[in-house]
């Protein structure tokens, strides 16, 4: 019995008529009576009987009627839902983003997909890279953007964008309109800064002591995506130099709560990575919010890796590999 079989029944029920189910139906009456047919020998009893000219239900063809009539139904809801998901209208994703990226520009790009696709639920958790590769690899998150590329062997990435380290001060520090700023200049203030072991701290005190510096640090703070709010608004209070990405800092810049300052020698960038697991089925959700983030730019100072001619290209290729739903 198939769902086709029971919905040409209901359609013979109602109109009472083989031929013109078949013209309702668009298909042939012969291939009517056989589907009817083949549905009564496998129920084994008669579903339909003439009286005269006329086409009648039997009682069992009665109780049948009531009970697909509540059947197909439920049938076209699960056509709909599932053509719904299909075609982006409905579904769910959950999204993984480091401290860099969740702190920055993630849950603006996450607020303007919405936006784009109102029916998709997305979820945004925003943990350290290691916590975010241990949640990809056991299904728990979809895909996550990385701050390197991931070392899982059960995950495949692709580099993502660039994000510029760039240190900052309030309008009013004396260093703050001053270009070409040397290094040596900028070791004689103090920082404010994460906890040293921080992939970036190390990453900038390393370039201070390859120039023989010393990075002074007035305040220390452990890591997390608060923190570099606390660092921010520390450094916008006046109390030292604060350090970090261009996308986390860019709308205080533009308000003019910060300054950027020129440090030829402290020229810092780090590539964000898009990570899934590379056996894991990619639902076409998921699929539209990548393609959504490698055209996305959100004018928040963290360049595209690559130029909008070749993201769509890089990402086809990057999305070729996967196994689909």
């Amino acid at each position: 019995m198939t769902i086709y079989q029971l919905r040409v029944f209901a359609t013979v029920a109602k109109l009472k008529n083989f031929t013109l189910a078949a013209e309702s139906l668009g298909i042939r009456q012969p291939s009517v009576s056989i589907l009817i047919q083949g549905l009564q020998r496998e129920l084994g009893i008669k579903l339909f009987e003439k009286l005269g000219k006329k086409i009648l239900l039997t009682r069992a063809g009665e109780e049948l009627l009531s009970r697909v009539e509540k059947i197909l139904p439920e049938v076209d809801g699960i056509k709909n839902a599932m053509a719904e998901i299909g075609g982006l209208k409905k579904g769910k994703i959950e999204v993984g983003g480091s401290f860099t990226a969740g702190a920055s520009f993630l849950p603006l790009a996450v607020q303007a997909f919405k936006k784009q696709y109102p029916g998709i639920d997305v979820t945004l958790r925003v943990q350290n890279s290691l916590a975010l590769e241990k949640e990809l690899s056991e299904g728990e998150i979809d895909l996550a953007i990385l701050s390197s590329p991931p070392e899982s062997p059960n995950l495949i990435g692709e580099p993502y964008r660039e994000e510029e380290i760039v240190f900052f001060v309030p309008p009013s520090h004396p260093l703050a309109n001053k270009r070409s700023l040397p290094l040596e200049l900028l070791a004689k203030e103090a920082f404010v800064s994460n906890k040293k072991g921080t992939s970036m701290r190390d990453i900038i005190e390393q370039r201070f002591v390859e120039k023989g510096l010393t990075f002074k640090v007035i305040m220390e703070l452990d890591v997390s995506s608060g923190s570099r709010d606390t660092i921010k608004n520390t450094v916008a209070s006046g109390l030292g130099i604060g350090y970090n990405f261009m996308s986390h800092i860019i709308w205080d810049v533009k308000a003019g709560r910060l300054k950027v300052l020129d440090v030829p020698e402290l020229k810092l960038n780090r590539t964000l990575h898009i990570a899934l697991h590379k056996d894991k089925k990619t639902s076409s959700q998921v699929r539209a919010f990548i393609e959504f983030l490698r055209l996305y730019n959100e004018n928040a100072g963290g360049a595209p890796l690559f130029p909008r001619s070749q993201k769509a290209v890089k990402t086809n290729v990057f999305l070729k590999g996967l196994k689909q739903d």
